[in-house]
């Protein structure tokens, strides 16, 4: 389909961001910032400031939600919920294409 482009290649391809969208286009459900995190074996900081950059391009939707605190059960914390868009399963079509055309 060719929708990637060399900045969004180049986006793509840094080794972090990389693993963090192998990551959610894997899950079966949105995963928390801190899933994704040991998923990765990054700090969940330089995970949402990769998410930043990925969902600034279209490739991740990140929303927040309130959720019970675990210690609790009145208290409530905003976490950020990050899952896939229709685009990121494209780019990934088009990785696995030009992959396919170098071998």
């Amino acid at each position: 389909m060719k929708i990637i482009d060399e900045g969004t290649a180049q986006i793509v391809m840094h080794p972090v961001r990389f693993k963090i969208l192998q990551c959610i286009r894997k899950a079966s459900k949105p995963l928390f910032v801190e899933q994704i995190a040991k998923v990765v074996d990054e700090h969940p900081r330089l995970v949402s400031h990769h998410l930043d950059i990925l969902q600034d391009i279209g490739l991740v939707d990140c929303k927040y939600e309130l959720v019970k605190a675990k210690e609790n059960s009145t208290r409530k914390i905003a976490v950020r919920l990050c899952s896939p868009t229709p685009t990121l399963s494209e780019v990934f079509q088009d990785i696995a294409e030009a992959v396919a055309k170098v071998k």
